[in-house]
């Protein structure tokens, strides 16, 4: 078994440690090894480089809105705690304005960690804790494949089509306010009803493929 720096000790619960007694260790990442290195891969960035000294979370606008801070987000990922990444709503709370990347003193692409992530807890079939924020999500993201770029009216009629979507709206009684700013933008010329495909439809679909979104 190679060498790590990080280790652990594990006994069970009928052992008792004494003299004569050997301890058998482990080392710390390997259960969750295989999956960081699969994040390192997909995100592009060297998650090991972080040594967390929280400025990622320190920086974030919305870090107060997380369950999950940021520089935790890249410890579960060392870890390989991948279920726990899966089923937080910090990778839907997060706005992807990179001042974590940026504040980062190892280069950490922190934003793009959770753009991989969303993209996975997408296809995982893990109930999302934010659903409107991931259907959202997988909504633009269908909207963006089909026309090679977004019109806010078909993405909103869209959004609220869904229906756990319309559900929390017609509980909360939001789509009063919606329909309201609906015809707001209308009168000011502000929304389009029917969407322009872009020209270029193959290079987005391929863009979608290699990103992996679904």
């Amino acid at each position: 078994m190679r060498e790590h720096p990080f280790q652990i000790t594990l006994k069970s619960e009928s052992q008792t440690v004494g003299p004569g007694i050997s301890e058998e260790r482990i080392p710390l990442f390997d259960r969750g090894e295989e999956y960081l290195h699969h994040l390192e891969g997909e995100a592009g960035t060297s998650i090991s480089a972080c040594y967390q000294c929280e400025r990622c979370t320190n920086a974030c606008p919305v870090s107060h809105f997380m369950d999950i801070k940021p520089h935790q987000v890249i410890r579960f990922a060392q870890l390989g705690w991948k279920e726990k990444l899966m089923s937080s709503s910090t990778i839907w709370v997060c706005l992807s304005c990179e001042m974590c990347s940026t504040y980062c003193p190892n280069e950490v692409a922190v934003a793009q960690l959770m753009i991989r992530l969303r993209s996975e807890a997408s296809r995982s079939g893990i109930r999302p804790q934010e659903r409107i924020l991931s259907a959202f999500h997988r909504t633009f993201l269908n909207e963006l494949k089909r026309f090679g770029r977004v019109n806010e009216t078909w993405l909103m009629a869209s959004l609220n089509l869904r229906p756990e979507v319309a559900m929390e709206k017609i509980r909360t009684g939001s789509w009063k306010h919606d329909l309201e700013a609906a015809v707001t933008l209308w009168r000011r010329g502000r929304l389009k009803l029917l969407p322009h495909r872009c020209r270029d439809m193959e290079e987005i679909r391929k863009i979608s493929r290699i990103q992996g979104e679904q």
